[in-house]
């Protein structure tokens, strides 16, 4: 199957001209005659588009654990050790927006999630006493 915008012989199953982009169209719809083939113009460089895998019918989408797994730190970083889980949960949180990116899969927001309370926790601590002062010493009773 030839290209109508370029010229260029695409295999039968492409929908896509594998030079131009352009949607080819059915044997069916093709003119009856061959272009003729353009001459190669240097193009702007192109991006591609990289668009992420479709399921197939009935199968569920992947799920990134490693965003629903930065939630238990971050939400523990509240508690007890606020510097340590709160790093970690803003570490294994944006590993798992790394991971998800890398591998073209739905967006963690579980890993965004454990991102931001695992920030609070840690500004939280940092100006504990200045959000909650201690009470007021009293003079010893007499």
């Amino acid at each position: 199957m030839f290209c109508g915008e370029c010229g260029t012989e695409n295999p039968e199953t492409n929908t896509f001209c594998k030079n131009c982009g352009r949607a080819l169209r059915k044997p069916a719809e093709a003119p009856t005659t061959q272009p003729a083939a353009a001459p190669v113009q240097q193009q702007a460089a192109t991006v591609p588009v990289v668009t992420p895998p479709v399921p197939a019918a009935g199968e569920k989408p992947k799920r990134m654990w490693l965003g629903i797994v930065s939630i238990i730190p971050a939400i523990l970083s509240l508690l007890i050790y606020p510097y340590l889980l709160g790093i970690g949960a803003v570490v294994i949180g944006i590993a798992s927006i790394l991971l998800a990116r890398k591998q073209g899969t739905r967006f963690p927001v579980a890993g965004v999630i454990g991102v931001i309370i695992g920030m609070l926790s840690i500004i939280m601590n940092m100006f504990w006493l200045d959000i909650f002062p201690p009470g007021q010493i009293l003079p010893p009773i007499q």
